[in-house]
């Protein structure tokens, strides 16, 4: 009976306390960085030991030299010369991709903001690639009506210009005028098809008018993919990797 009289007391002790308890609240807020430092969080060799095999290999995979570039490659507006190599390789490959489908792609486009950095004069390596294009993105082919393909490469005019191929065209107004796509005048009563990463199919980057395609086929091919096959194709052949700017893409003046 005492022991359950002292629990009791106990018990309403505690509940008192709780209830009379102050509410804080927060008048100032301080960062501070921590320096990072092995004295202070050492190294786990046990887990060190169970990556470090994977990450030799991995490393040794990222490092395998693709291709050879004679000059460095950046990006540029209206064109630049990595610009339209990655536009080319895209049509290329992509055209290889849909052999046998009973049609070909027309325009290529690889999203400006997308091409995350730049290809070093001399080796290239697996690595490069992966920072160049570090997404997960699929090669897809568009089949869009003249009216939504003008759309788009008013989109491209509107922001100065950007990564394509297959075409040419001038700049006016914010507005892409004299379209010249494979070889031929623009038609807005045509359709023709795109290839692009299925980010920019979904309408990314504001494009919102390419959903209205009239056809959509899927490679299964990641775009980063496609390219390290293509700059390998050409160091296997010997050729080293200088493309240039022609014009595609121009102010109207």
């Amino acid at each position: 009976m005492r022991k359950l009289v002292f629990y009791n007391l106990l018990l309403i002790i505690v509940l008192a306390t709780f209830s009379c308890a102050q509410n804080y609240h927060i008048t100032d807020v301080t960062f501070k960085n921590n320096p990072v430092d092995e004295n202070l969080a050492p190294n786990d060799q046990d887990l060190i030991q169970l990556y470090e095999p994977y990450k030799k290999d991995l490393d040794k995979d990222m490092a395998k030299v693709t291709g050879i570039s004679g000059e460095l490659l950046e990006k540029n507006k209206p064109e630049s010369g990595l610009t339209n190599f990655l536009a080319d390789l895209l049509l290329e490959e992509g055209n290889k991709f849909l052999v046998g489908e009973n049609h070909k792609a027309d325009v290529s486009y690889f999203n400006y903001g997308g091409i995350r950095t730049f290809l070093p004069e001399g080796e290239i390596t697996v690595r490069n690639i992966y920072e160049l294009m570090p997404f997960e993105n699929e090669m897809v082919f568009l089949k869009l009506k003249g009216s939504d393909m003008k759309l788009f490469l008013d989109n491209i005019a509107e922001g100065g210009g950007d990564s394509v191929g297959g075409i040419r065209f001038k700049i006016k107004n914010g507005r892409a005028e004299n379209v010249i796509i494979d070889g031929a005048a623009f038609n807005p009563d045509s359709v023709y098809w795109l290839v692009t990463n299925d980010y920019i199919a979904g309408g990314g980057d504001g494009m919102e008018m390419l959903k209205n395609t009239v056809d959509y086929v899927s490679s299964g091919k990641l775009i980063r993919d496609v390219i390290i096959e293509h700059i390998e194709g050409l160091f296997e052949q010997g050729i080293i990797i200088s493309p240039e700017t022609d014009g595609r893409i121009s102010y109207d003046e």
